[in-house]
């Protein structure tokens, strides 16, 4: 009987290779894929220190990114109302608000409302307070989560009013202080002159808080 074993043999010496069988090399190709428990651990370390690294600075970016935008929206409003009193002829104020429809409290940062504050339909004029007929101009957005907006110096915390010559209420100049939770070090704020015109506190003794109108340090809550 022609056995396999023969036929391989003979074919072999024939021509000249070999159809014996021979230990196949595929498993070694059949590795484990993936991680080991050790690499995976390595991976993990890795990754917490980088977090740990980056996850402070992305913080205080994005807390620098917060102020810019109410600190514009307080000035574009101030000008807007010290602009709208001359063009009229008549007071106009600001207020701060939690619902959009009345004036309430003093903390600015929930939103404010830019009135005519004339008095008309039976409210009373230069109050500060949006009541009787007065027409409502505008509404202030309210500030990013951690933001806080208050006001200093001003007659009253829960009113910024321009007279109808576009000057402050009672000739008084104030100033509204923007921060976040970083504190006095990053807080911004807008001078009010008794002109009724705005301008950006800057640091002048160099200490690394900005000034208000009567040179004192920005506070924040």
């Amino acid at each position: 009987m022609f056995s396999a074993h023969r036929f391989r043999t003979v074919m072999g010496m024939k021509y000249g290779f070999s159809l014996s069988r021979r230990p196949s090399s595929l498993p070694s190709l059949r590795r484990a894929s993936g991680f080991s428990l050790l690499e995976l651990m390595m991976v993990l370390v890795m990754a917490a220190i980088i977090l740990g690294i980056g996850a402070p600075s992305f913080q205080a970016s994005l807390q620098r990114n917060r102020l810019p935008s109410p600190v514009s929206d307080v000035a574009t409003s101030l000008s807007f109302a010290r602009a709208e009193a001359v063009i009229r002829s008549q007071p106009v104020a600001l207020c701060p608000t939690v619902d959009t429809a009345s004036c309430s409290g003093s903390n600015w940062e929930t939103g404010w409302l830019l009135f005519v504050d004339n008095g008309a339909g039976g409210g009373s004029p230069l109050d500060g307070t949006l009541n009787g007929a007065e027409e409502l101009l505008r509404i202030g957005n309210s500030a990013p989560a951690g933001v806080t907006v208050r006001t200093v110096n001003f007659p009253a915390n829960t009113n910024i009013v321009f007279q109808d010559n576009g000057r402050t209420l009672q000739n008084t100049a104030g100033t509204v202080v923007i921060c976040d939770a970083r504190g006095a070090s990053t807080a911004r704020g807008i001078i009010v002159e008794v002109s009724g015109q705005g301008r950006r506190t800057v640091d002048l003794d160099a200490n690394g808080v900005d000034e208000d109108n009567v040179n004192t340090p920005l506070a924040c809550p």
